[in-house]
């Protein structure tokens, strides 16, 4: 058997003799794409259901509103709790989101034709980040936008003139976004930083094992006295490294697609993530996990001990990041922008998450290039850093 595939073939299966490891690569991944399709929903699902929820809010001087005033409030299923004390005060300690003051002559300065103001307290970090705030603020603001319409066409109407004066503009708004679009607005964002994410930490832990893990244990002399040159060394150690890495990324696409279609129709917007898309995102991601692969293995080799392999490989997991962060806020301007490793094919995933799954080819093959062009220069590199001193030594 081609000494390769030997070599390929021992790796794995050291590798995959720890359990603890098999876990780690495997089940993980696995349970950070669920973790990852259900998190946006449900933050998402929270926030509307307190946006939907009645809204109660502290309130002094409810005896100066008008009946109309507090009829409009009720429509919108918003009620005015009387406080008692220092208002301002309650609302600056956090105690509540926000609360309502309403001045005396309110009432009749409405009905005299007169301005009218009310004063609205309110305080953003109440709660905390996730919990707090005035969540009903949009609700306060259209009811008393609706009461300040009826008081208008009420006034017009008192002078004998046509209230459709008072909208000579209005607006037909329909949501053209399709089913697929909406399932992809949740993952336009979360799915290329997993891309990214599981990519670079798949196939860490094999890298580290099959280089500095092998130094610190000793086991390294066995393999070097056989006949296998440098270059079958390194490319059956990096197999076995691409394998460990491509396996558990399949696995967290699939979990973050189930997982999607998993969840109740309350936390959907509408819509399903088009399968496409998770099939764009592997294939494109095949490729950059070799170039990672070969990263990982060319760090790795010049440590000595899996612990200064770890701190070594650290800035790579925050660089990679780097480019998908920036994939999600600027756009590729040309089909030359999705040569860029790692920022390539993000940009192309999250594309495809917004645009419904529609993929577009050209695009497709840049990052593909790209990303097997970074491998190669990466891999050169690497072979120049590969020697059985330095694997042994770390010189």
């Amino acid at each position: 058997m081609h000494p390769i595939i030997n070599i390929w073939r021992k790796e794995l299966m050291d590798i995959l003799r720890d359990k603890k490891a098999v876990r780690q690569s495997l089940l993980v991944p696995l349970l950070i794409g669920m973790i990852y399709a259900v998190m946006n929903p449900a933050f998402s699902s929270i926030a509307s259901e307190r946006a939907r929820a009645p809204l109660s809010i502290p309130a002094q001087g409810i005896e100066n509103a008008s009946e109309e005033f507090m009829a409009v409030l009720q429509q919108y299923d918003i009620t005015l709790e009387p406080y008692e004390g220092d208002l301002t005060a309650h609302i600056t300690s956090g105690k509540e989101g926000a609360g309502l003051i309403i001045p005396p002559g309110f009432g009749e300065n409405v009905n005299g034709e007169q301005a009218a103001q009310i004063t609205l307290l309110t305080n953003p970090t109440s709660g905390g980040i996730f919990g707090g705030g005035f969540a009903g603020g949009e609700r306060l603001d259209l009811a008393i936008n609706t009461f300040n319409t009826q008081v208008a066409a009420a006034r017009v109407q008192s002078r004998e003139m046509d209230p459709a004066l008072l909208t000579p503009v209005s607006v037909d708004t329909r949501n053209l976004a399709t089913p697929e679009q909406l399932g992809g607005v949740f993952a336009s964002f979360t799915l290329p930083l997993l891309v990214v994410i599981i990519v670079v930490q798949g196939g860490l832990f094999a890298a580290i094992d099959v280089t500095a893990g092998e130094k610190e244990r000793g086991t390294l002399e066995a393999l070097l006295v056989t006949p296998a040159t440098d270059v079958q060394v390194m490319i059956g150690k990096l197999l076995a490294v691409f394998t460990l890495a491509v396996v558990p990324y399949i696995l967290t696409l699939l979990g973050f697609w189930i997982a999607g279609r998993l969840l109740p129709e309350s936390m959907k917007l509408g819509g399903d993530l088009p399968f496409s898309v998770i099939g764009v995102a592997i294939l494109v991601g095949i490729p950059t996990a070799l170039f990672m692969s070969v990263i990982q293995m060319a760090i790795s080799v010049r440590t000595k001990t899996f612990k200064d392999a770890q701190a070594a490989a650290a800035p790579l997991s925050i660089g990679a990041l780097l480019p998908a962060f920036a994939a999600g806020v600027v756009q590729p301007q040309s089909l030359l922008a999705y040569l860029i490793p790692v920022y390539g094919p993000a940009a192309l995933v999250g594309q495809m998450t917004i645009n419904g799954g529609i993929l577009d080819a050209s695009a497709l093959g840049m990052v593909i290039i790209g990303s097997l062009l970074a491998a190669v220069i990466a891999f050169v590199i690497a072979m120049r850093l590969f020697n059985r001193e330095r694997l042994l030594y770390a010189v």
